[in-house]
């Protein structure tokens, strides 16, 4: 049984949870078989796929450790971004439903909607623009590894 990468060196891991993590890959029925027979072994450095007798199944169809990181990072940005355009949202709706209602509302009523959904735009932007960021790094950590250039 092979204790390091072929590829890179990194000590190898079982794969846990083959079919999410090889999910879209032409190699997720190797992950399938895996429940029945033995484990596969990845390299979280490089994603490379080893059998547990060592035979290479394909270098770089795992999504590496920092890809998983960057992707949890990017979904709870999102959820951040979410929430607060939510707010947005809600503030914009409760601005439009005061001044366009027939019962008479206190202008300070419109006013604080406004303000509060103006004011949740700075972290709904700021949220975005992590969400874009963390797309981009995802994105080129992706090709590295598909291309093979992952460095230790």
């Amino acid at each position: 049984m092979p204790q390091d990468c072929k590829q890179c060196g990194h000590p190898l891991d079982v794969l846990r949870h083959p079919l999410r993590r090889l999910r879209w890959t032409r190699h997720w029925w190797r992950g399938l078989a895996s429940f029945v027979s033995h484990p596969l072994r990845v390299c979280t450095n490089c994603g490379t796929i080893y059998t547990s007798d060592g035979q290479l199944v394909a270098a770089g169809a795992a999504e590496t450790d920092a890809e998983i990181r960057m992707r949890g990072f990017r979904h709870d940005m999102a959820a951040l971004r979410d929430g607060f355009a939510t707010l947005v949202l809600a503030g914009e709706i409760s601005a439009i439903w005061t001044l366009m209602s027939s019962t008479p509302y206190d202008i300070s009523v419109t006013i604080i909607a406004v303000t509060v959904g103006g004011l949740a735009l700075i972290p709904c932007s700021y949220f975005a623009r992590k969400v874009a960021g963390a797309k981009k790094e995802l994105r080129r950590l992706k090709t590295a590894r598909l291309k093979g250039e992952i460095k230790e």
